[in-house]
């Protein structure tokens, strides 16, 4: 049984690309909008974007 990891937005493959949003670079968790904590569970509107263009399943 696999353990499940406290920071599941790592395992998103969007994480591989730079965040336009609030700067995180790839592999770095986004951060709040105050930038005062790490999402743990999620990642940006902006980043799923950028990676979409990147990976050239962008529109």
């Amino acid at each position: 049984m696999a353990t499940p990891t406290p920071e599941p937005a790592r395992n998103l493959p969007q994480i591989a690309a730079a965040c336009p949003f609030c700067g995180a670079r790839p592999g770095e968790l986004c951060t709040s909008h105050g930038g005062t904590r790490l999402r743990r569970r999620d990642i940006h509107q902006a980043r799923r974007t950028a990676w979409a263009e990147t990976a050239g399943g962008g529109s």
